[in-house]
């Protein structure tokens, strides 16, 4: 019997392979069939590890094999927000042992159980924190002080779901880093003040000491920078500029009042 769920992991009940099961039903079969290592749920989305099996259905479904109890059969539908940092994981580890980094992975789930992903590079003092849910600016510079105040540099990579906060740190540094799935790879976005995004692929970008580096993005930075100086020099003039006093009547003048008609002595 199917569970609703529509997600799974194929490298093992350990694993962070994710999959979503096709809403198709040959096209799962397909995927069933070419999942060497079968479909699990995933440990680290939150599952408790079981095989899981395809069942027939419209749309077909994934079941739990054995009787193990899981958060998962409850609340099938919590587990695609909870499999989504695992289809960020392997492109992120991927493109940061490339540059010849070997980081360390932490799940950081919030209050509302929504998932996140902090990559640290102890080697560079350098931290990635990968927000997919959305964020309050009020929580955003709180989570931000701190995670600034343990480390040398701190870059946000913000999921769809967590646009608003990305507008949130454009608006403060004047740009900010998207995050998005293509293909079986990922793109970043240089989003800068004006909420303009250019999109560039993740091998375009580099992770440095002082944090990740894009195309475009300390030009936006630079832009910002300069627009904020712009104002600042503009509020500096204005104070300094005498106010303008009402004009005053000079000593001795007569004053002037106003003509009235004369009544009429007719």
């Amino acid at each position: 019997m199917a569970d609703g769920l529509r997600w799974a992991v194929t490298d093992g009940p350990d694993g962070t392979s994710a999959v979503e099961l096709p809403a198709d039903a040959v096209a799962a079969r397909r995927l069933a069939e070419q999942a060497r290592g079968g479909l699990w749920c995933a440990r680290a989305a939150g599952g408790c590890g079981g095989r899981l099996a395809v069942v027939d259905g419209d749309p077909p479904g994934l079941g739990h094999t054995g009787d193990d109890p899981c958060a998962f059969r409850r609340r099938p539908a919590a587990a695609g927000h909870a499999y989504d940092h695992l289809r960020y994981r392997p492109a992120l580890l991927s493109w940061l042992t490339g540059q010849g980094h070997r980081p360390r992975v932490l799940r950081v789930p919030d209050a509302a159980g929504h998932p996140g992903l902090r990559l640290v590079v102890e080697s560079l003092g350098a931290v990635l924190e990968v927000r997919l849910a959305p964020l309050s600016d009020t929580a955003w510079r709180a989570r931000d002080d701190r995670a600034r105040g343990a480390a040398r540099s701190v870059t946000w990579l913000y999921g769809p779901d967590a646009d608003a906060a990305a507008a949130t740190e454009a608006s403060v540094r004047g740009a900010a880093l998207s995050l998005r799935r293509h293909d079986r790879g990922l793109l970043v976005g240089v989003r800068d003040a004006g909420g303009a995004v250019r999109w560039v692929r993740l091998a375009a970008c580099s992770l440095t000491a002082d944090g990740v580096t894009a195309p475009g993005l300390e030009d936006a930075r630079a832009a910002h920078a300069r627009r904020t100086a712009e104002r600042q020099e503009a509020a500096r003039r204005a104070a300094r500029r005498p106010a303008r006093r009402p004009a005053r009547t000079r000593p001795g003048a007569a004053e002037e009042l106003p003509l009235w008609p004369l009544a009429s002595t007719a």
